[in-house]
């Protein structure tokens, strides 16, 4: 049974055993991220940029400001959140848009998802899951009935970001704030009808942009037979794949092994197979079991919650975190078509890593407030 928890914000001095297990967990997936992260990228930044520690220590100073902000959001009463919403929802869509602005906007890989604000390259769309989840927690804690305008205005909130990312040429994470929107759902009074109608019209969206987009095709066909497109699309989850083969059971230590050198974006989007070669398939379990224990663990003492925007707030952030390590993780084995979505405080991604912290901080602090 989860601890029992204070009704109210608790006072100085007092050790609240939910924020112990939690922050404790947390603690422990960002040390391993950096130490793996480490393994991962030594040999490419000291090839590209002389400096073995260039992306470990990028990512450090990314974990101290998220560390910073997670400590301040725990010590910030939660009602606040509540009369925020909207004005961090429009940033956000702002936000978005301000990656197409010329001289404000950041074009890499193809893709529009970056802006540059002080010589810092920030990733908008991770900012928008907060609002996301935000927002349709005030939302749905003050509807008492769900009618055709709330549905329609729902549609509407989610709608907008994920269109906005997925022209990014980031489909992947419109998918994921679709998922996350979608799944929140199933913890209100949402008709579960017009939940699946609404997963309908998302599946054949999403089937008509990737039939439309050539490059996308290929990954599906590539994702379908990687083997036969090992030296073309399939290259890089061939390489995965090979990765966790050569990591068996136990894995081959924290080192500079051959195979990983094959792996594109192993200190990012594949750093999972990194954890597969070094720590075997045993260490990969351990990992991907640590973040469903604070899911699990996290969404049990969110329902005990009172006050639903709490409720809500608290089970949004767990199931934005455990719906990405199932697409990461899903497409690093080969048991999703490739994505670009990385694997959430693990993976190398200062802005990613940061708001997730942020995200954690703001968990914490709902979660105090537990029902009699």
């Amino acid at each position: 049974m989860p601890p029992k928890l204070s009704t109210s914000v608790r006072s100085p001095g007092h050790v609240n055993p939910t924020d112990l297990f939690l922050f404790g967990l947390i603690i422990a997936l960002v040390a391993f991220g950096l130490n793996i992260l480490l393994a991962s990228s030594s040999f490419m930044a000291r090839e590209q940029f002389s400096d073995p520690y260039f992306f470990l220590k990028k990512q450090a100073f990314a974990a101290f400001l998220g560390f910073l902000g997670m400590l301040a959001m725990t010590q910030i009463d939660p009602d606040r959140y509540r009369h925020l919403v909207w004005p961090i929802y429009a940033i956000s869509v702002v936000l978005l848009v301000m990656v197409f602005v010329p001289g404000i906007g950041k074009r890499a890989g193809g893709a529009n998802r970056w802006i540059v604000v002080a010589g810092l390259s920030i990733q908008p769309s991770d900012f928008a899951k907060v609002a996301l989840v935000l927002v349709l927690a005030r939302i749905y804690s003050q509807a008492k009935e769900v009618d055709l305008k709330l549905s329609l205005m729902t549609l509407f909130i989610i709608a907008v970001p994920a269109f906005l990312i997925a022209i990014e040429q980031d489909l992947g994470t419109a998918i994921h704030l679709v998922l996350v929107g979608s799944a929140l759902l199933f913890f209100t009074r949402y008709p579960l009808t017009m939940q699946l109608m609404a997963l309908v019209a998302v599946v054949a969206a999403v089937s008509y942009i990737i039939i439309k987009t050539p490059f996308r095709l290929t990954r599906i066909k590539a994702f379908l037979d990687p083997w036969e497109a090992r030296y073309d699309a399939g290259f890089q989850l061939v390489a995965s794949m090979k990765a966790f083969l050569a990591g068996g059971l136990t894995g081959k230590g924290l080192g500079e092994e051959l195979v990983r050198h094959h792996l594109q974006e192993r200190h990012t989007d594949f750093i999972l197979a990194i954890v597969a070669e070094d720590l075997g398939a045993l260490g990969v379990v351990a990992l991907i079991g640590t973040y469903f224990v604070i899911a699990a663990y996290g969404i049990i003492v969110a329902s005990r919650l009172k006050d639903d925007f709490m409720r809500l707030m608290a089970t949004g952030f767990l199931l934005c975190l455990i719906i990405q390590v199932v697409i990461n993780s899903g497409v690093t084995m080969g048991l999703l078509p490739t994505k670009g979505i990385n694997l959430p405080l693990v993976s190398n991604g200062g802005t990613s890593l940061l708001v997730y912290l942020i995200m954690c901080g703001m968990l914490l602090s709902a979660l105090r407030r537990e029902q009699n």
